[in-house]
């Protein structure tokens, strides 16, 4: 089924004017290691400006000095301090995370112990594919957002059989795991193993480094919003791509950056 923009009105609901920045959505986001501190800040920032009212990001101290000063509105915590997840609506780990030791552990142990629904991307599904039965283990719903090399690594398919075979993987991967499968690239699949969505929006522009970290961004905002996850999944593809494409449509194909996908997210949140 192609995503049509009624559903994604349908589950992106009015702010109450009653919200406070708790009732709006508290997401604590694990992202960023040395040498990538971009990473966490785009999916922060995008979070952010697609409606979580609060975010907590929890970063390598080395880099903090970077993300602090690059996003002011974020609280911050460091990646080994112990992390209370009570009052998170949603939790996202893997933007620019690295594969270290200290990474897998804390995925690892977020996939058997959160109660929260759980967005995993980037670094987060390359631990994964090494420890691929944690999945079995999981207490909590999880999102994963792989490109077709990350599902390569993640299904061990190979990528010539995924591109053949796009939804039917997807599907197959999900079904298995009991996960929502977003399978980026032209014609995003997203799939739970019973429901299909193909998202139309989107172009080449969105072809640039740290836009699948905006990606996270956004399905983390919808998820704190208490939006369900393959609801989230579906309507962060959706306005993604409707975001890339109005910047696309400003600044041409050639000179979108991440950030830019992140400036026209409320033009596409008018239009939705």
């Amino acid at each position: 089924m192609i995503t049509d923009i009624n559903f994604v009105r349908q589950n992106l609901s009015e702010i109450s004017p009653l919200a406070n920045k708790y009732s709006k959505g508290y997401g604590v986001i694990f992202a960023g290691s040395y040498k990538m501190a971009g990473a966490a800040v785009l999916c922060g920032k995008a979070c952010l400006k697609s409606g979580a009212g609060i975010i907590r990001l929890v970063v390598d101290e080395r880099i903090y000095p970077i993300c602090a000063s690059s996003l002011l509105e974020a609280v911050y915590s460091f990646d080994d301090e112990e992390i209370d997840l009570e009052k998170a609506k949603a939790v996202a780990f893997g933007c620019g995370s690295s594969q270290s030791e200290k990474a897998e552990k804390t995925l690892l142990s977020l996939v058997r112990e959160c109660k929260k629904p759980l967005v995993i991307d980037a670094d987060g599904i390359n631990i994964l594919s090494h420890h691929i039965d944690v999945l079995n283990e999981k207490n909590c719903p999880v999102v994963l957002t792989p490109h077709e090399g990350e599902f390569a690594r993640l299904s061990g398919l190979s990528i010539d059989f995924i591109r053949a075979n796009r939804e039917k993987s997807a599907e197959d991967f999900a079904r298995k795991y009991g996960v929502t499968l977003l399978l980026k690239g032209k014609d995003t699949v997203i799939t739970d193993g019973e429901r299909t969505y193909i998202n139309p929006t989107g172009s080449s522009a969105l072809a640039t480094a740290g836009s699948g970290d905006v990606l996270t961004g956004i399905i983390t905002a919808f998820l704190t919003n208490g939006i369900k996850p393959f609801e989230a999944a579906v309507s962060g593809a959706y306005i993604h791509g409707l975001s890339g494409e109005i910047a696309e449509k400003n600044l041409g194909a050639r000179s979108v950056i991440a950030s830019d996908i992140i400036e026209y997210l409320s033009d596409a949140f008018k239009e939705c």
